[in-house]
């Protein structure tokens, strides 16, 4: 890397630091969440004030508190579940800090075992990183509280007490939440459709975007426990129209391609025409879902639609009528499906579908097992944890500091597995801190408050930490400092004379942070070429269904199909935000280019809208075999599985089988047949071949480069 090289990614990484800062996002603020949140924490709060023992109410309040955080993980059963493994984690955290805290070596121990942990926990998903964060939280804070087994034991009751009482206020309102967020996921995913067609007859060959899809598919397979059957079978059938109408989309994108690149531009106009003119229809039905009411009543939209229809009839190819045609019919079924949830808010029986627990939990167990190997981001990210953890516990039980857990305290929160979370939410978290520690005694200082008035302080500053927990991250970290002064203050503790305490322990604690990830980084150029594999392992599976679906119809597995593309969808998803993480990175890509991974990105886009076109004519009627597809197909899966493997092992893949020659051969085949159905994939199996054909050229390149 040069030295102009260098100063760029400096100055990109300083940019982004004070763009994380500073960012306000105004859709970030949550009322409602933060209402039904501190709900929990104030009948914590105030039931310990007025049975006078608010010392005790502060370890429930504090479990109360972080599960509130972990309600934000999953939707229903998933969500219920994230927050009692939270409640127990804190609950066992806070015993074992606190029967440990008095002890030094113990607690230094405890606290690198525990950072171990909580790196390769990370490795089971959103839910478990939240868990972990949160244990380590709870050892932090409650590492100051050196008592009896007796005691700590009623201490760890107390912190699972507080999060058992948040969790059951969720439960109980399920029934009465009308199934916003069953409609909330749903009309995402149908306004991604629209959004999708804002200028289709000019947006470059891609399909519409799988991130709403894949969040709405993971929401209806955790349904509501209290939902009728009937209710939670009309949400399916929404997502199952609007996954077909994307698909027919995508087949209607690459007509509009093959046709542009043939000189047909009046055809392509047409079918672009017919295209937009669903997005007025695909926004209604997203605004009904959204307010919950049945959509408005048919009026010109849907004759506008029907006009370009009949213009598409009369220009377009045969292909593209029967596209349009199915996409009628998808969007009437819609349309229809959308008024029925708007009225289905009634409880019924119980519906719970018991999950396979030891099949989870032998996956589980095996995930941990590989991630607990040397070779792990998550086992490396581990280690790092256990030592900085271990490095922080000690300073702060050695410096004369009043406060001295604070350092620990920040250290975990700031020390997280990527560069850019670390250093632009570190650098948040330090100025959060330090303005909640100020803001705070300043509020001391003005108001002279009782423990009364900290107590309500306390739940003031909780309130705001979970309202703009999205809106900035320097406020929400302000006001959980805030929260954490007035809270141990309503105990009798003195927390706001400790101000300066705090500030130096938080910036000892996030210095740490900061400098045993810049001594031991985990680059995100180095996960970038697996995820891509993944990605194309992923891709190959689902292509592999779908073809094999055309080559023997008889052997089609729909179930089969919808999971590999559902694999497909998460596969992307982690290609796309680890090379975005990469991007923030200030050095040079070693594994993969920059250019190469934008490059491998956009290859296995058009190799996606390829396969989702040819699944969309898996529906068309009277289908007969297409034989003629089995030597492209195996040829494709062979390719496919070579350019994973040398991204894997980080070398150029060898060569590949003839693909142009058997996509060229297919298309003589099946040119002038019989089955008009045939002639039409022609164009999309060209687009794989070209698509397979860049992505090894792009490691092919690269690899002599670097030679």
């Amino acid at each position: 890397m040069t030295a102009p090289d260098r100063r760029k990614a400096a100055f990109n990484v300083l940019r982004g630091i004070a763009r994380e800062a500073t960012h306000l996002d105004p859709s970030g603020v949550q009322l409602r969440f933060g209402l039904r949140c501190s709900a929990g924490v104030a009948i914590v709060l105030l039931a310990s004030l007025a049975s006078g023992h608010t010392l005790q109410g502060i370890p429930a309040a504090i479990g109360a508190f972080v599960t509130g955080f972990a309600s934000r993980q999953g939707v229903y059963r998933s969500r219920a579940a994230a927050m009692l493994f939270t409640s127990v984690a804190a609950a066992l955290s806070g015993f074992v800090a606190a029967t440990t805290g008095a002890n030094t070596l113990a607690a230094i121990a405890i606290a690198a075992v525990w950072g171990f942990a909580a790196g390769v926990f990370a490795s089971l998903g959103p839910v478990a990183t939240t868990v972990s964060l949160n244990a380590l939280i709870a050892l932090a804070i409650f590492g100051q509280f050196h008592d009896t087994p007796a005691q700590a034991a009623l201490l760890a009751l107390l912190v699972f007490a507080g999060g058992a009482l948040q969790t059951l206020l969720l439960v109980v309102v399920w029934p009465l939440a009308g199934f916003s967020e069953e409609r909330k996921v749903l009309a995402k995913a149908y306004r991604a459709l629209a959004t999708y067609l804002d200028d289709f007859s000019r947006t470059a060959l891609r399909s519409p975007s799988v991130e709403a899809f894949a969040t709405s598919s993971a929401a209806l397979a955790d349904p509501q426990p209290f939902a009728r059957r009937s209710t939670i079978a009309s949400f399916e059938l929404l997502l199952a129209e609007a996954e077909r109408i994307r698909a027919t989309l995508g087949a209607l994108a690459t007509d509009r391609f093959a046709l542009e690149r043939a000189g047909s531009a009046s055809a392509a106009l047409a079918v672009a025409a017919f295209a937009e003119a669903t997005r007025p229809i695909l926004k209604r039905i997203a605004e009904a879902l959204e307010r919950g009411t049945p959509p408005d009543d048919w009026d010109d939209s849907w004759e506008a639609l029907e006009a370009r229809a009949e213009r598409l009839e009369r220009q377009g190819p045969a292909q593209s009528v029967e596209d349009a045609r199915a996409l009628l019919g998808q969007l009437r079924a819609a349309w229809s499906a959308s008024e029925f949830p708007a009225g289905a808010i009634a409880p019924a029986r119980v519906h719970f579908d018991p999950p396979s627990l030891p099949s989870r939990i032998a996956e589980a167990l095996r995930t941990l097992r590989a991630n607990c190997a040397p070779g792990s981001s998550f086992a490396q990210h581990g280690v790092r944890l256990a030592v900085t953890l271990a490095v922080a516990t000690a300073l702060a039980h050695e410096l004369p500091l009043q406060r001295g857990y604070w350092i620990t305290l920040t250290a975990a929160i700031v020390l997280r597995p990527d560069f850019a979370t670390t250093f632009t939410r570190g650098v948040a978290r330090l100025i959060g801190t330090l303005a909640g520690a100020i803001a705070a005694s300043a509020l001391v200082l003005l108001l002279h408050p009782g423990a009364q008035a900290h107590l309500y302080l306390a739940l003031a500053f909780a309130a705001l930490a979970y309202v703009v927990f999205n809106f900035n991250y320097a406020i929400y970290t302000m006001a959980v400092t805030g929260w954490v002064i007035f809270l141990l203050a309503s105990g009798g503790l003195p927390e706001h004379t400790a101000m300066v305490d705090r500030i130096e322990a938080s910036l000892i604690g996030g210095a740490l942070a900061l400098a045993a990830y810049g001594f031991w980084p985990t680059w995100e150029r180095d996960i970038v070429p697996v995820r891509l594999a993944d990605l194309i392992a992923a891709q190959r599976a689902y292509c592999a269904l779908v073809l094999g679906a055309l080559v023997d119809p008889k052997g089609r597995d729909d179930g089969a199909i919808r999971a590999a593309q559902r694999a497909t969808w998460r596969a992307l998803s982690n290609a796309e935000a680890s090379v975005d993480r990469m991007l923030n990175e200030p050095v040079a890509p070693t594994a993969l280019t920059v250019r190469a991974g934008l490059g491998m990105l956009a290859a296995s886009r058009r190799f996606g809208i390829a396969t989702l076109t040819l699944r969309a004519r898996l529906a068309d009627p009277g289908a007969q075999p297409v034989p003629e597809l089995r030597d492209l197909a195996d040829a494709l899966g062979r390719s496919l599985a070579e350019i994973a493997a040398a991204l894997r092992e980080r070398r150029a893949p060898a060569a590949s089988p003839p693909l142009r020659d058997l996509q060229l051969a297919f298309a003589e085949r099946v040119e002038g047949g019989a089955e008009r159905r045939s002639q039409t994939f022609v164009t999309e199996t060209d687009l794989m071949v070209d698509s397979a054909n860049m992505m090894a050229d792009v490691l092919r390149r690269l690899r002599e480069r670097e030679a």
